[in-house]
């Protein structure tokens, strides 16, 4: 059973400011993000009862699976694809698990995902919540991977003035093609 949930998904609640010509309130943005940061904070540090780390990454954050309840609330929906470190079944080879614009470039490889890669797809998230814009969404799947791999991310700045430039900071650290960075 999952709880109930009166309100809208994120990417509804953008449209429909972005319907009226209007930007998101950076402030509005800020509350619903660092809530939604906070329980994928919750759910990467999440044990068994024995105290071994769980290791659950999400792998499919995108703004329908961000939910603003009508009470500020938001919460993070669909973990129907998140991966845990203690799953036995592995991502069959070739097969992509996520919304691809919003993947991270680790995801594209064999090797085993974390964390980080909620943390990209938020970076990406958070730039297209704030600029009103799609990030790395090409006319084809081939484009868009071209883009998520190599296609320079300009700052938030140079689409919207009022951007504070520490934010920028952020979101170009999360979208950050060196893992360890």
């Amino acid at each position: 059973a999952m709880e109930y949930l009166e309100g809208l998904s994120l990417d509804r609640v953008v449209r429909s400011f972005l319907q009226k010509g209007e930007g998101v309130p950076l402030g509005f943005l800020a509350r619903v993000l660092c809530d939604a940061l906070e329980g994928l904070h919750y759910a990467h540090d999440l044990a068994d009862f024995d105290g071994r780390p769980l290791a659950v990454v999400h792998r499919d954050v995108t703004p329908s699976n961000l939910f603003v309840t009508y009470d500020g609330l938001a919460k993070v929906l669909d973990f129907g694809i998140a991966k845990a470190a203690t799953h036995d079944e592995a991502t069959r080879t070739g097969m992509l698990k996520g919304k691809l614009s919003y993947m991270s470039p680790e995801q594209f490889y064999p090797d085993p995902v974390d964390r980080r890669c909620d943390l990209w797809s938020m970076g990406v998230l958070i730039w297209e919540m704030v600029t009103g814009r799609r990030l790395f969404k090409g006319p084809n799947d081939a484009a868009t991977f071209q883009n998520i791999m190599h296609m320079p991310v300009p700052a938030m700045r140079s689409f919207r003035d009022e951007v504070p430039d520490e934010l920028d900071a952020v979101v170009a650290r999360a979208l950050s093609r060196e893992r360890g960075d």
